[in-house]
């Protein structure tokens, strides 16, 4: 790992995973409460939300990673919040 991560682009992957898990898991909550979802359905979206689940572990382990390695006694030179609308 070098030694100045990109955090902006961490931090974006980290959002992005994290918007695709609240989007599938919102998907799969409507149905399960859906009384007229297929069944054949399911399966497909709780694969979908375990993959999304594990990006969202992923890209936070990149990020935690970055950290750690980078060694930082401040806060991160860019946030969330730097980035727009939070997540």
């Amino acid at each position: 790992m070098e030694d100045d991560p990109d955090w902006p682009a961490l931090l974006i992957n980290y959002k992005a995973a994290l918007a695709e898990f609240e989007h599938v898991t919102k998907a799969l909550t409507e149905a399960l409460v859906d009384r007229d979802s297929a069944a054949e359905d399911l399966p497909e979206l709780f694969a979908a939300e375990s993959k999304a689940r594990d990006a969202v572990i992923l890209s936070r382990m990149r990020l935690v990673s970055a950290w750690r390695h980078a060694q930082l006694d401040f806060q991160l030179p860019i946030t969330l919040g730097d980035l727009g609308e939070h997540a």
